[in-house]
C-alpha cells in the first residue's frame, strides 16, 4: 500500500488497515512495501527503491 506521509506514526494506520482488510478477505500475508512520500500522480517514478523492494516482494511470490 502506498501512503502519503514518510513517519512510523503515518504508517501504524494504514497497517492496521492492510492488516485487517487482508484478515476480512481470509488472505495470507506475503509480504509488505511502506512506499511513503507518493502523494501525488507519479511521485514514485522518482524513488526506484520503493518502486524495487516492490518489484523484489513480487518476485519473490
Amino acid at each position: 500500500m502506498a501512503s502519503e506521509g514518510i513517519t512510523s506514526d503515518n504508517f501504524t494506520p494504514v497497517k492496521a488497515f492492510y492488516e485487517g482488510l487482508i484478515s476480512h478477505l481470509g488472505w495470507k500475508n506475503l509480504g509488505i512495501v511502506y512506499a511513503g512520500g507518493n502523494m501525488n500522480i507519479g511521485d514514485i517514478l522518482n524513488k526506484p527503491e520503493q518502486l524495487k523492494q516492490a518489484e523484489d516482494l513480487g518476485k519473490s511470490i
